[in-house]
C-alpha cells in the first residue's frame, strides 16, 4: 500500500485563529468523510525486531494519507492528525489550512482499522491529539483546540481554540500534543523556538518570548502556564513517569555536533543552548548548564511514550521514535539520584528509506501503534530537501507474544527531596522551616543538578533574597550556587556584589570564582572598582565577562591599556583575545593603544579587537600593512576588510584578483578576496577584467561576484562579458533562476533569454540526468568493499578527509561521519555526495555574515556565546565574531561542500567510499 496517495479537495477557508471564538465547521463540507478499506494483502516492509515481537499493518493508505502523531480514545478508537503532503509556510496554510484529523475504527476487533472519517478538517498542521471527557484535544498551529462531536456522527461540529499565541513557520518546530498528566488532571503540551505571545482568557499576559517550552492548563484553557523554557529547536513530546515526573525528547538541543535529547523537565527549568541564549534572555536562571537525560545524537527525535506493559524487567521504558533512520528504540530508565539514568536500545528498524516515524503509543492490550508519515515531509527534515510526496505514510502494530502487566518501577532515591522542593516553590506561604529545608540542601557538596535546579528554584520563585540567604552559607559550594541567583536579581545594596566577589576571586574554587565574574559583569557596577579589582587579580579567566562588559569605560580602558603596552605578552595576548569577542567598542584610551601596536606589530588577533574601533585615522597603516607582501595573506585581507569604504588600490586590486584564481589560495581566503572585489569594484575597466572570473568561480564564491552585476549591466559591453562568462560556469545551477530574473529584469532582460537562460536550462537538464543516477548508484554501493572505501578516504581521493572526520583521522569543518552509517542509507550517502546542498545537515548550513565593517564572511557556525559566535571557515580556520558586529546573518541554500566530486572517483572508488560510510555505526 505505501506509495499510493489519496488525493481530496481542499476548500478554501480563512481560519478564525483566535481562542474566544468557537469555529463551526458546517455539515457535509469535507469531501471523501469516510473510506472503508479491508485489510492490505500488500507484504510488510522488510524489518528487523526483537525475537518474540511481530509487526502488522494498522491502517495504511487510502485510510491514512500522512498521518502525523495521534491517540486512543476510551473506546479504542483512533484519532490521527493526517497531512496532505504539501510543505506550507505560515502564510499558505492559514489562507488554506488543508490538513484534517481522521477518525479511524476497528469494527471487528482485529487490530487493524478499516473505517476512516475525517473528523475535522480545514486545520493547519494537527501535530497531536488527547481525549478527554467526551472532546479531543488537538495542537496545531497557533495553539491548543477542543474538538466535540456531540451527535456522535463521528465528526465534530464544535472546533473551538482553548489556548492562542504560539507562532509558527510550517517546519513542524512549533505545537505538538497535548498529553494528560496522571495526578494533576492538566494538559501539556510543547512549542519549538519560534516565538510566543501568550494571554489568558481574561487577556492577562502568561509569558511573551521566543524560547521553546512545556506549557500547560486546566482542560477548559483556564490556568495557563509555563512548565520548562528552553533554547532548543524543537521539543516534540513529553510523557509521565508514575511518579509524574515530565519525560520528553527535543530536537536540537545541542549544536556542533547536533544532538537530539532525552529531557527530565523539571518545574521552572530554563535550558540553555550556547548558540541561542537570547531565547531566555530576561529568564531567571538557577544553573548555567541544566541536566540532560540523554543524548541521542543527529537522529530527528520525534514520538515517544512509556510502554507501560513492556516484558524488559522492573525499569521504566521509554520509546522514542527516530524520524530520519526508520528507527524506534527502547530507552531504559534506571532511577539515579533525583532523575533517571538512560541506555538506548534498538527495537525496531525498517529498511526503506522513505520511512519517517513521527509518532509511538500503546494500545490497551499492550502492542504499541507506530505511526509514519511517508516521504511528503522535506522543510523540518534534517536529511534531504527532495520532498516525496507520493510516499504515502501508514500505521504499524507491534505485538508482544505475551502481553506484560503493568510494571511498578522504582522512584529515583532522591525523588522525596525533589518533590519536597517543588511543593515549596509552589507554596503560597512557605515557612521559615521550609526556607531552612532548602538551605540544608543548597550546603550539599554531592547535590546533583535536578536537586540543585530544584532547590534554588524555590529561593528564586519565593523571592528570598540572596544577599541574606547568603550571609548563612556554609560552605563555597552554596555560596557558589546563591551567588548564579544574584546575577540575574535586581542590584544589590551598593558596594556588596563588588565586596562580595573580590573575596571570592581570592578562594581556591574555580566554579566560585566565575560566578563571581559573571556577577561583576553584571550593569550597574562601579567601573573605578572594577579597574581596582582587575588590577589587583590580574588575568583570571574569570574576569573575561567583565572586561568584554565594561571594556567601554574609561577607568577599565586606562589597565587593559598598560596591559596590552606592557612587557607580559601573555597577558596582552589574553586581552586582544578577549576584546575580540566582546561586543563593547573600547573607550578611546584603549582604541589609541590599538592604534599604536598595529604599527608595531600587527597580528590577526590585533586586527579582529580593532573591528569594533573607528580605523578611520588608521587607513594609511591598514593600506600599508595590505600591499605587504611578506605578510600572510590572511593578515593582508583582514587589513583591506578594516578599511571602511575604502576603494582597492591599483596594487592591492591585482594582488586580490590574483588570490581569487589561485588554485593553491584557501578556499577561505577566495570567498573572501571575492566578497571583497564585488564591494569595492565599479569602474568599468576592472569589470571588464572580472569577466573571466565569473566563468570558473567556485558555488559559493560567485554567490559573491554575482552582486556585482546589480547595477551594472546597463553598459552594453560590461553587460555582455559578465553575461557570456557568467553563461559557461559549472556552478550555474547552484544559484536560483529567480536571483537572476531579478537582477536582469530592469536592466537586460532580453540578455537575459537570450544569453544566460539557455544555460541555464542546460544545466538543469544535466541536473536531472544526474537524480537518476542515485538509485544505480546506491544499490552498487550495498555490495561494494568497505575496506577499500576506507582507503580512498584516508588517502585523500575526493577530498573528503579535508572537511570530515572520522575517528582521529581529517578535519572537523563539516559533519563528524565517525557514525554515520547508523543514521543514513546508502542513497542518502549517495545524494550527498552528488548533490551536497539538497542534503545539507543541520547546523553544517553555510552562512553569509555580513559585519558592520564591510566584511563578508561565509562559513559554518561551529557556536554561539554571550562574547560572540565562532566560525570555521572553508579552510578550517576558527575565528570569533562578536554579536554586534553582524549585520545581516543569511544561510546559504548551497553547502561548501562543492559540487563534482563525484567526476573526481572513479564509480567503482564512488562505490567503495558510500559502502565504508555506511558501515560506520
Amino acid at each position: 500500500m505505501r506509495g499510493t496517495l489519496l488525493l481530496f479537495s481542499v476548500t478554501a477557508f480563512a481560519a478564525d485563529l483566535t481562542p474566544d471564538k468557537a469555529l463551526e465547521i458546517p455539515a457535509g463540507s469535507r469531501s471523501e468523510a469516510v473510506v472503508q478499506r479491508a485489510r492490505p494483502q500488500t507484504p510488510l516492509p522488510k524489518h528487523t525486531l526483537p525475537e518474540g515481537y511481530t509487526l502488522e499493518w494498522a491502517a495504511a493508505a487510502p485510510l491514512v494519507t500522512h498521518p502525523i502523531m495521534g491517540c486512543l480514545d476510551d473506546r479504542g478508537r483512533l484519532f490521527i492528525g493526517d497531512g496532505v503532503g504539501v510543505n506550507w509556510n505560515k502564510a499558505q496554510l492559514e489562507a488554506n489550512p488543508p490538513n484534517r484529523v481522521l477518525l479511524l475504527e476497528d469494527g471487528d476487533s482485529d487490530g487493524y482499522y478499516e473505517k476512516s472519517t475525517i473528523f475535522a478538517d480545514k486545520m493547519t498542521f494537527p501535530q497531536g491529539a488527547c481525549w478527554l471527557d467526551g472532546s479531543l484535544y488537538v495542537c496545531s498551529p497557533p495553539g491548543l483546540w477542543k474538538l466535540t462531536d456531540a451527535d456522535g456522527d463521528g465528526v465534530a461540529e464544535q472546533c473551538k481554540m482553548i489556548v492562542g499565541g504560539f507562532d509558527y513557520t510550517g517546519n513542524a518546530a512549533d505545537v505538538h500534543g497535548p498529553f494528560l498528566h496522571p495526578t494533576n488532571g492538566r494538559l501539556y503540551w510543547c512549542h519549538g523556538r519560534k516565538g510566543h505571545e501568550v494571554k489568558q482568557a481574561d487577556g492577562t499576559e502568561v509569558h511573551t518570548g521566543l524560547a521553546c517550552g512545556i506549557w500547560s492548563c486546566k482542560p477548559d484553557g483556564s490556568d495557563i502556564a509555563w512548565h520548562s523554557l528552553g533554547c532548543g529547536d524543537n521539543p516534540v513530546e513529553v510523557d509521565f513517569t508514575p511518579g509524574g515526573d515530565i519525560m520528553g525528547v527535543q530536537n536540537l538541543y545541542y549544536s556542533q555536533p547536533r544532538g537530539d535529547t532525552l529531557v527530565h523537565w523539571l518545574l521552572g527549568g530554563v535550558y540553555e543552548r550556547s548558540d541561542q541564549l537570547k531565547a531566555i534572555a530576561g529568564l531567571p536562571r538557577t544553573l548555567e548548564t541544566m541536566p540532560v537525560v540523554y543524548n541521542f545524537g543527529h537522529v530527528a527525535v520525534s514520538g515517544s511514550c512509556f510502554w507501560k506493559r513492556s516484558a524488559f524487567g522492573d525499569a521504566l521504558q521509554f520509546m522514542v521514535t527516530h524520524f530520519n533512520t526508520q528507527r524506534l528504540v527502547r530507552v531504559e530508565l534506571t532511577p539515579h539520584g533525583a532523575t533517571y539514568n538512560a541506555r538506548e536500545n534498538e527495537f525496531l528498524k525498517l529498511d526503506d528509506p522513505d520511512v519517517h516515524f513521527t509518532d509511538v503509543f500503546e494500545d490497551k492490550d499492550g502492542s504499541l501503534l507506530v505511526v509514519d508519515t511517508g516521504g511528503w515531509f522535506r522543510i523540518g527534515c534534517p536529511s534531504s530537501l527532495m520532498a516525496k510526496p507520493d510516499i504515502a505514510g501508514a500505521i504499524y502494530r507491534i505485538r508482544p507474544a505475551k502481553p506484560a502487566g503493568i510494571i511498578a518501577s522504582p522512584a529515583p532515591p532522591g525523588q522525596a527531596d525533589l518533590r519536597v522542593c517543588e511543593a515549596i516553590a509552589s507554596a503560597a506561604n512557605p515557612t521559615p522551616a521550609d526556607q531552612q529545608k532548602i538551605m540544608t540542601l543548597l550546603q550539599r557538596e554531592d547535590l546533583d543538578a535536578t536537586l540543585e535546579h530544584a532547590a534554588l528554584y524555590a529561593v528564586m520563585k519565593h523571592g528570598w533574597k540572596v544577599r541574606v540567604v547568603y550571609e548563612t552559607a556554609n560552605n563555597d559550594a552554596q555560596r557558589r550556587r546563591l551567588l548564579r541567583l544574584a546575577a540575574d536579581e535586581s542590584p544589590e545594596p551598593a558596594g556588596w556584589a563588588l565586596s562580595v566577589t573580590a573575596v571570592c576571586l581570592k578562594r581556591p574554587d574555580k566554579a566560585l570564582q566565575k560566578v563571581a565574574g559573571t556577577l561583576l559583569a553584571r550593569p550597574g557596577n562601579d567601573p573605578h572598582s572594577i579597574a581596582q579589582i582587575l588590577r589587583t587579580h590580574g588575568r583570571n579567566a574569570a574576569l573575561e565577562p567583565v572586561i568584554a562588559a565594561y571594556g567601554d569605560q574609561p577607568a577599565v580602558a586606562e589597565v587593559l591599556q598598560d596591559w596590552i603596552s606592557g612587557a607580559d605578552t601573555g597577558l596582552a595576548h589574553w586581552v586582544l583575545q578577549v576584546l575580540a569577542s566582546s561586543t563593547v567598542k573600547p573607550a578611546t584610551p584603549l582604541a589609541a593603544a590599538l592604534s599604536q601596536q598595529l604599527e608595531k606589530a600587527p597580528t590577526s588577533g590585533l586586527l579582529d579587537a580593532l573591528k569594533l574601533c573607528d580605523t578611520g585615522p588608521m587607513d594609511a597603516t591598514l593600506q600599508a600593512l595590505a600591499s605587504d607582501a611578506g605578510q600572510p595573506a590572511s593578515l593582508r585581507l583582514k587589513a583591506l576588510s578594516l578599511r571602511k569604504g575604502a576603494v582597492l588600490n591599483d596594487e592591492t586590486f591585482q594582488w586580490v584578483i590574483r588570490l581569487l584564481q589561485d588554485p593553491t589560495s584557501s578556499a577561505a581566503a577566495r570567498i573572501q578576496a571575492a566578497g571583497l572585489l564585488a564591494g569595492s569594484t565599479s569602474d568599468k575597466g576592472r569589470l571588464l577584467q572580472l569577466a573571466p572570473l565569473f566563468s570558473r568561480a567556485g558555488p559559493v564564491e560567485l554567490k559573491e561576484l554575482i552582486a556585482l552585476l546589480r547595477g551594472r549591466l546597463k553598459d552594453a559591453e560590461v553587460g555582455e562579458a559578465l553575461t557570456i562568462a557568467l553563461s559557461t560556469n559549472p556552478s550555474l545551477a547552484s544559484i536560483q533562476e529567480s536571483v537572476f530574473r531579478t537582477l536582469y529584469a530592469s536592466e537586460q532582460p532580453a540578455l537575459f533569454e537570450q544569453k544566460l537562460l539557455p544555460a541555464i536550462q542546460r544545466s538543469e537538464v544535466a541536473m536531472d540526468a544526474k537524480k537518476r543516477t542515485l538509485s544505480p548508484l546506491a544499490a552498487k554501493s550495498m555490495q561494494a568493499d568497505p575496506a577499500a572505501g576506507k582507503f580512498v578516504f584516508e588517502s585523500g581521493q575526493g577530498s573528503c578527509i579535508a572537511c570530515h572526520k572520522i575517528g582521529d583521522k581529517g578535519r572537523a569543518i563539516g559533519p563528524d561521519l565517525s557514525h554515520i552509517g547508523s543514521i543514513r542509507t546508502e542513497r542518502d550517502l549517495v545524494e550527498s555526495i552528488l548533490f551536497p546542498s539538497n542534503t545539507l545537515a543541520r547546523d553544517y548550513e553555510a552562512h553569509m555574515l555580513e559585519l558592520s565593517t564591510g566584511e563578508t564572511h561565509v562559513c559554518v557556525i561551529k557556536s554561539h556565546t554571550a562574547e560572540g559566535v565562532l566560525v570555521a571557515d572553508a579552510a578550517g580556520i576558527e575565528k570569533t565574531i562578536p554579536h554586534t558586529s553582524i549585520v545581516s546573518d543569511t544561510t546559504l541554500t548551497q553547502s561548501l561542500m562543492p559540487i563534482g566530486l563525484d567526476q573526481t572517483l572513479p564509480e567503482k572508488s564512488l562505490a567503495d567510499l558510500v559502502a565504508y560510510l555506511r558501515s560506520l555505526k
